[in-house]
This record gives C-alpha cells, sequence and structure tokens, in this order.
C-alpha cells in the first residue's frame, strides 16, 4: 500500500468516527430531549390538576364563607350583595371542578351541588328584588351551608395530603372522596337554567341503549375508546355496578391525559374527557357547533340537532338532541365540549341520551305553533316557536317550546301541545341557545 493511499484511508477512518459519534451525540441529544418534553407534559398534566383542585377548594371556601354571612345577616340590601358572591363562588367551584381530569360521571354529583347552590342564591336576589316572600330560601340557607361546609371540609383534606407530598392529585382525590362525596345530595329550588334547557334531568334512569344488547368484553371496550376517541396505550381500571355496568378507560389522546366510559352492553361511549389546555379561540359559534355535530355523529349518536351553546376560556359546549317529527328530544340530550383553534373533542356526557334515547310515539297535536303563542303572557315577546318532548315530574310532555324576551331576560315557555295547558317556564340565568 502506498503512502498516499494510507493518508486516505486513515482520513476515511476518522471521518467514519467523526460521523458515528455525531450520529450518537444527535440521538442522545433526540432521546434527552423527548425525555424532556414527555417530563413537560407529566408537570403540566400535573400542575393543571393541582390548579384545579386548589381553585375548587377556593371557591368552596368563600361559598361557605358567605352562606355563614347570610345566616346571621337581616339586611335584604346586604342578604343580595351577599348571595351574588354565592353565586358567583359557586360557577367559579363549579368550573375548577370540571377541569379536573376525572371522568365526569364521577363528579356528576359534586357540580350538579355547586350548580343548584349557585341557583338558590340566583332565585333569593330574584325574590328579594320583586319584593316576594323569602321564607322558603330562608329555611334553607342553614342546610346548603352545613352541606358545603362538609364539602369545603372534603376538599380541605385532599389538598392537604397533595401538600404534604403524601398523595398525588388524583390518589388524594379517590383517598378523600372528593369527587365522587356529594352523590345524590341534592337542594330543591325554583326552575332556572344554568346549562342549557333541561340539562340535568332527574328522570329515572333506564339505559335504554342497553336493550337487547350483548355484552362486549374489556378488549372490545378498548377497541372502542381507540377508534371513536383515538385513544392510545389504553388500560381498563374497573367496571362500574348498578343499572349500567360500565367500563372505565385511561389513556391517551393528542398526548393528553384522557378517561372514557363505555357501556359493557352494546358498547356505547357514556362519557370521555381529554385534559390539556386550550389555545387561542379561533372558532366561531357556527363552526364550533358544526365541529360538535360532526363529534357526535362519529361517535355513534346519528344526527342530532344544536339546542344549547355556551363559550368559555377557549372552549365550548354544545348540548345536542334528536328531533323525531319535528320535536326536539330533550330527555336524549348529548353534551359536547371542544375546543376553540381546531374544534378538536375534549369531552362528551351522553348518560341522558343511553338512558333514555328511542323511537318514541309522539300524541297528534291539537293546537298549531301560532295558537301557542296565544298561551304565552303577553308581557313577553316570542322569538320563535317549536315542537319539543321535555322530562317533567318522572314524565314526558309533548309541548311547543316558546322561546321568549322580556326586558333583556330570556325565558322558555312551555306548553302541552295536546291540551294548551303551561307546563313549564325556564329563565336563561347564563348561556345562550343555538
Amino acid at each position: 500500500m502506498t503512502r498516499s493511499s494510507k493518508v486516505v484511508m486513515i482520513i476515511a477512518i476518522v471521518l467514519t468516527v467523526a460521523v458515528m459519534a455525531g450520529v450518537i451525540v444527535w440521538l442522545a441529544v433526540r432521546l434527552n430531549d423527548e425525555s424532556m418534553r414527555a417530563e413537560a407534559a407529566r408537570r403540566e398534566v400535573r400542575n393543571a390538576c393541582e390548579s384545579a383542585l386548589y381553585d375548587s377548594l377556593d371557591s368552596v371556601g368563600e361559598m361557605e364563607n358567605n352562606l355563614a354571612k347570610l345566616m346571621a345577616s337581616d339586611s335584604a340590601a346586604s342578604d343580595i350583595v351577599i348571595a351574588a358572591d354565592i353565586y358567583k363562588s359557586a360557577g367559579a367551584a363549579s368550573e375548577a371542578v370540571g377541569r379536573l381530569p376525572v371522568d365526569p360521571q364521577r363528579y356528576e354529583g359534586l357540580r350538579k351541588f355547586l350548580n343548584q347552590v349557585g341557583d338558590f342564591a340566583a332565585c333569593y336576589i330574584r325574590a328579594l328584588g320583586e319584593g316576594a316572600n323569602t321564607d322558603e330560601y330562608e329555611s334553607l340557607v342553614e342546610t346548603v351551608f352545613d352541606a358545603t361546609a362538609d364539602v369545603h371540609m372534603t376538599l380541605s383534606s385532599a389538598v392537604g395530603r397533595v401538600g404534604a407530598g403524601d398523595y398525588s392529585v388524583l390518589e388524594a382525590i379517590d383517598a378523600e372522596g372528593a369527587i365522587d362525596f356529594c352523590g345524590d345530595m341534592a337542594v330543591e329550588y325554583p326552575g332556572m337554567i344554568y346549562d342549557g334547557p333541561f340539562s340535568d334531568s332527574t328522570r329515572p334512569k333506564t339505559w335504554r341503549a342497553a336493550d337487547g344488547k350483548a355484552d362486549i368484553s374489556e378488549e372490545d371496550a378498548v377497541r372502542t375508546a381507540e377508534e371513536k376517541l383515538g385513544m392510545t396505550d389504553c388500560t381498563v381500571t374497573g367496571l362500574t355496578s348498578g343499572d349500567a355496568e360500565l367500563y372505565q378507560i385511561e389513556g391517551n389522546v393528542r398526548g393528553n391525559s384522557a378517561y372514557a366510559s363505555v357501556m359493557k352492553k352494546g358498547g356505547t361511549i357514556a362519557s370521555a374527557v381529554v385534559s390539556g389546555g386550550t389555545g387561542m379561540a379561533e372558532l366561531d359559534e357556527e363552526r364550533a357547533t358544526a365541529h360538535a355535530v360532526e363529534h357526535a355523529a362519529a361517535l355513534g349518536y346519528g344526527k342530532l340537532e344544536p339546542v344549547w351553546y355556551e363559550a368559555t376560556e377557549g372552549t365550548a359546549t354544545v348540548n345536542l338532541a334528536p328531533v323525531q317529527d319535528g320535536a326536539v328530544l330533550y330527555p336524549d340530550l348529548v353534551k359536547i365540549k371542544v375546543e376553540l383553534t381546531h374544534g378538536e373533542l375534549m369531552g362528551v356526557e351522553a348518560f341522558s341520551y343511553c338512558s333514555d334515547h328511542r323511537e318514541r310515539t309522539l300524541p297528534e297535536a291539537r293546537m298549531t305553533a301560532d295558537s301557542a303563542r296565544t298561551c304565552v303572557s303577553p308581557r313577553l315577546t316570542v322569538r320563535s316557536v317549536r315542537l319539543a318532548v321535555i322530562p317533567k315530574d318522572g314524565d314526558e310532555v309533548f309541548c311547543y317550546e316558546a322561546a321568549c324576551t322580556m326586558r333583556g331576560l330570556d325565558y322558555f315557555v312551555y306548553v302541552d301541545a295536546v291540551t294548551g295547558r303551561q307546563v313549564d317556564v325556564l329563565r336563561v340565568i347564563d348561556g345562550k341557545t343555538v
């Protein structure tokens, strides 16, 4: 071998070694970056969990404090101010609980209670402002205070466990029962809307989606979550008992933690939630609603129409319902939550749909929409009238729904389409119809 050949060979070896070293360094950096990103994602989820839990505690604490003031107050003017603070805190607590990456079915009782406390405060304000008899409200204040104090103590204990470093946020929640705590707790209050008409129906759950359906396996439930929700790394964490058995599934969607409940009979998705932050609100109501309708169809609920829309902090919640023979089927509601940057699915709650959806035999309307308008108070301005089936006192009523306004406030008036009798009046507290 000549001297020049040796030189070339040495140079080639050196270059090869240098390239391999570069590749090794690049791989090491790449792996380190991925590890750092994964850790950052975990830290983000953990911080979001802690923020939601602490915000829940603070807001419930404010509720408890103001309810204590309300019990001691003997001035209508002061009561209005205090009740307004209670209403605000209840809404903030409900929103914070909704940010916890927990299956919505688990916190349904707690959020219902918080919403009802807010509605109680709003109704009390209205009664005070109108000079109406407030005895029923005053008699409930102590009951509401005691229940709120119990919730506050439970959340405080969970926060204490996290602060001591004994548990993660979710472990502390489970240990204290902070989410499941409320169960069927409820406070009676006048008819008010806080999440769309009939979004919180208390009709007995029959779980019609399970009728005639065969049981599915855990593997089938996981496959459903993967195909319809785009979940990955799925794990079945449990099977609920009761009228409807639900597979509880944890996994990831778009790199964020996700949770789903799938019915054992038939495999219908009853609920799902995807954690993670939201970006810029770029979608308007029309486009966000269109995304929600598309998600509902992809999840297997069929063709649904929007009946309620509410946007907050980069997300929108759209209530959807089937329509049969021109009548909105309110007992069959599906709630879809989308983020407002790209319209990605953030959550679904379809318990009402799973329990009540079916083809109904509707009676013949014995009055026209124009006739229904005449059954509405002349003090109200009627914007629109449409047929609807609504839940009422454990049954269903075939009605005309009149969307109305008066003095800048929104109302829904329901008139029996067969008898012409007014069966319900709801006042809109927050949010808007589509």
